[in-house]
């Protein structure tokens, strides 16, 4: 009984696998492994198309985001020194000055005791230079001990010393000592060339020295921009190469750039480094604080760019349809990059002169 009911079971099976087989055969595409196989009138064929795999010249360059700011050394934010009153103002917003033009003027009682103090150290040093002098002649007469001469030269040391200091501390306020007077208000000068791009000064109103900023100065004919870029790029920039940049102002505008400084630290949240792109700004276009997107360029080289719609996926991996022949195709595995939504650069798996489905693969998908 058990016998009759395993070749039942058997004939049902090999009749269902025969079943199976003669509707694959009569299927309009039929799966072989790798290997599909459309029938030579289905209308499927119609919706492929095929594209013949030829390198070209193609720049794997790569888009990410920056931030525009001034250029080091060409923007000076301007403070009173000390504390005091304004009595004059020599710029105004939009105004070019350049280098050591006064900015304002300022009436403070502190600048007076400075300024007091430098006089003071110029003139000891003068009385200690000349009673060192005077001391000198009387040794080499014999009047005077080796002793007091020992004695004048280390005062005139140390006054000389205190000179140059009251002296540098005038300096660091960018104040002329050559034409300092005894009374004068401070005129608070600009250290760089470059146009007033924010002005904040009230005549009559009294300022503090740790107050913010009243003036700040700035050469915006060239800016820089500030790119982070990703670590798996690191390798394909280098200092002097060319750049575009876009704003939301002008987003089809690029606008050209060199790479100045590729930076050296690694931020270990983003991933990335600092890149500095010059830029011209001549125009005006690009504004400090902005965000901007930047191309970088590399330099083209021959590869297999294909469609983006030649490429199919299977879990993680990718692959492209080859025709072998009319209405047979064979599936092979590829490694790719993406490059833009319409591009794809395929890294390996296939060759120049084959023939790839290029479009209507979906309808051979399994």
């Amino acid at each position: 009984m058990n016998k009759l009911f395993m070749l039942a079971g058997l004939l049902i099976l090999l009749a269902s696998c025969k079943q199976n087989n003669t509707a694959q055969e009569s299927a309009e595409v039929q799966y072989r492994g790798d290997t599909i196989i459309v029938k030579e009138n289905s209308p499927i064929l119609g919706q492929i198309v095929i594209g013949k795999v030829q390198s070209r010249d193609f720049s794997a360059g790569f888009r990410t985001v920056g931030t525009i700011r001034p250029v080091s050394g060409k923007y000076a934010e301007i403070a009173p020194p000390f504390s005091g009153r304004i009595t004059k103002t020599f710029v105004e917003l939009g105004k070019k000055v350049s280098a050591g033009s006064p900015v304002f003027e300022l009436s403070s009682s502190e600048f007076f005791e400075a300024a007091k103090a430098y006089f003071a150290a110029q003139s000891a040093n003068e009385l200690a230079q000349t009673s060192y002098n005077r001391q000198k002649e009387l040794e080499a007469n014999g009047v005077a001990s080796k002793k007091e001469l020992e004695q004048a030269r280390n005062e005139a040391n140390i006054a000389a010393r205190e000179w140059e200091q009251a002296k540098a501390t005038m300096q660091i306020f960018n104040i002329d000592v050559n034409s300092l007077q005894m009374g004068q208000a401070l005129k608070v000068v600009s250290p760089i060339a470059g146009e007033v791009v924010k002005y904040d000064i009230t005549i009559g109103s009294y300022v503090r020295e740790d107050t913010e900023p009243l003036a700040v100065i700035a050469d915006l004919t060239t800016v820089w921009v500030t790119a982070l870029v990703k670590e798996r790029n690191f390798g394909t920039i280098k200092k002097g190469e060319q750049v575009e940049v876009f704003t939301d102002t002008h987003p089809d505008k690029a606008i050209p750039g060199t790479i100045y400084h590729v930076g050296e630290m690694l931020d270990v949240e983003t991933r990335s480094l600092d890149v500095i792109i010059a830029c011209d700004n001549t125009d005006r276009q690009l504004k400090p604080g902005m965000f901007c997107k930047v191309h970088f360029l590399n330099s083209p080289t021959k590869a297999i760019v294909l469609p983006a719609t030649a490429i199919m996926q299977e879990q993680e991996n990718d692959y492209v349809l080859i025709e072998a022949s009319k209405g047979k195709y064979l599936r092979r595995k590829v490694q790719t990059e993406t490059v833009s939504m319409e591009e794809v650069l395929i890294l390996s798996g296939i060759d120049e002169g084959e023939n790839v489905v290029v479009k209507g693969g979906i309808f051979l998908n399994m």
